[in-house]
């Protein structure tokens, strides 16, 4: 990130900071604003309410009269700047106190607004004579006439004018607030994107892809996008070791294979014997397709490494899988007679959601792993259970068995112990069940039984089996 590039985007944040706490603030301002000066407004209208009974019973007893010498009594007490009362009828303006102070305020007759509804009319007005102060007026009827009464709002006036001015001074204090606290985080939020570039430039340029941007562990949004920037590059470092292993051993263990291929083609062109060439040729091709074979293995456990490895799951009752299985290996059993124990889960069936084939492949693996060291005159038993949340396959045998120090490497690709040299194999059928298995969520265990031999355990999750 150019410097001109993180000016500006700080620039950028800081206004957006800026304007979304100035909006805030503007918001609960004009809230609390509207809320006083409708209390206010309700404070001074029940005032005047209170007023319209006592002004209702005085002209019962005196008539209009009696509403004149009422007029006269409450302008001397409150002052006739402070308090204004009319009466009208239908000739017009009867009786007013003195209006000296408010200037020519408009009159509503009898016929006006409220008085058929029998309900007083409020409204506010800016007084004539004293044009910065308004006044909040009241119209209702008493008897054939109409009475209005209206008094000045200096202090509410003066009240909303003090709570602007603190909304002035609270917006400037606000401004620089948010602008200065804009900017901070501005720059806290950059600091952590620079960071993230810093280690892909760095990745970029010297291709160590073992970089990794520091965690503040604040948990925030920035913080987050560390966490899967370096969780995508552990995902991409796991996958270029994967692919780095696969070519290693590939390139390795190949090597024999292509060149038994090679010197075959080179000995069927010497070769001007039609059949003999046909042979090489049948030869070449079924070693290719061997070679294919544990090519593709060799493909799937990497990509089951780094989870990319497609599965075509679909329900399939456990039950199927083992019969499928046990019935493979029952007639082989008879040709290296070796006894076949398979037993079949007595409690009820599971059913899982698994891609059947690569299942039925690892546990053939085991299975033919097992045969494979069990001598003539040995047993190899194989059956299932439910434990918890797993359905188990077992498969023991009464081979060699496995040295306990052996039993973690077992599972590496091409990895062959010193008493399995002498077999037939390329040393991937554990490595491919361990992926299958692992790809679904499983795992496989392995442990010694006694007197000799070896038990495999593939535990498959039954909890995703519905």
């Amino acid at each position: 990130m150019n410097l001109r590039f993180t000016k500006t985007l700080a620039f950028r944040l800081t206004l957006l900071y800026s304007v979304i706490f100035s909006t805030a603030f503007l918001l609960v301002f004009a809230v609390i604003y509207i809320v006083v000066e409708r209390a206010l407004f309700e404070n001074t209208d029940t005032d005047l309410l209170d007023d319209i009974l006592e002004i209702q019973e005085t002209y019962k007893k005196g008539g209009l009269q009696g509403l004149k010498v009422y007029i006269q009594e409450e302008t001397r007490d409150d002052g006739p700047e402070n308090l204004l009362l009319r009466i009208t009828g239908p000739e017009g303006l009867l009786y007013s106190s003195d209006t000296s102070t408010w200037g020519d305020i408009p009159i509503i007759g009898p016929n006006g607004p409220g008085h058929d509804e029998g309900q007083p009319v409020f409204t506010t007005f800016t007084i004539p004579k004293r044009p910065a102060l308004k006044a909040r007026s009241m119209w209702f009827p008493v008897g054939r006439y109409m009475v209005q009464e209206a008094v000045p709002m200096g202090w509410d006036q003066s009240l909303l004018g003090e709570l602007r001015h603190a909304f002035f001074v609270g917006a400037l204090f606000t401004v620089f607030i948010a602008i200065s606290s804009g900017w901070i985080m501005a720059k806290r939020t950059l600091s952590k994107v620079k960071e993230i570039d810093r280690v892909a430039r760095r990745i970029a340029e010297g291709n160590d892809i073992s970089q990794r941007v520091p965690l503040r562990g604040t948990g925030d949004e920035i913080d987050s996008l560390a966490a899967t920037f370096n969780a995508m590059l552990e995902r991409l470092e796991s996958f270029v070791q994967e692919l780095s292993d696969m070519l290693d051993n590939t390139a390795h263990d190949f090597k024999t294979p292509l060149a038994r291929i090679r010197a075959m083609a080179e000995t069927s062109l010497q070769n001007k014997d039609v059949e003999s060439v046909h042979g090489a040729l049948v030869q070449i091709m079924n070693e290719s397709d061997r070679f294919l074979s544990v090519l593709n293995a060799i493909m799937d456990i990497s990509e089951a490494k780094t989870g990319l490895l497609t599965l075509k799951r679909e329900p399939v009752p456990a039950d199927e899988l083992f019969e499928e299985v046990a019935s493979l290996f029952r007639g082989i059993s008879k040709a290296k007679e070796i006894r076949f124990n398979a037993w079949p889960y007595q409690d009820g069936e599971g059913m899982l959601y698994v891609d059947k084939r690569r299942i039925l492949q690892s546990l053939l693996n085991i299975l033919d792993n097992a045969f494979k060291f069990t001598p003539s005159g040995g047993t190899v038993a194989f059956w299932y259970e439910r434990q918890g949340g797993w359905v188990v396959f077992n498969v023991s045998d009464t081979g060699p068995g496995i040295p306990e120090a052996e039993r973690s490497r077992i599972f590496e690709r091409f990895y062959r112990h010193d008493r399995s040299r002498s077999s037939p194999g390329r040393g991937i059928g554990l490595s491919l069940a361990k992926a299958y298995v692992e790809a679904h969520g499983g795992k496989i265990t392995v442990k010694g039984s006694s007197p000799s031999g070896s038990t495999f355990s593939i535990w498959l999750p039954f909890s995703c089996c519905h």
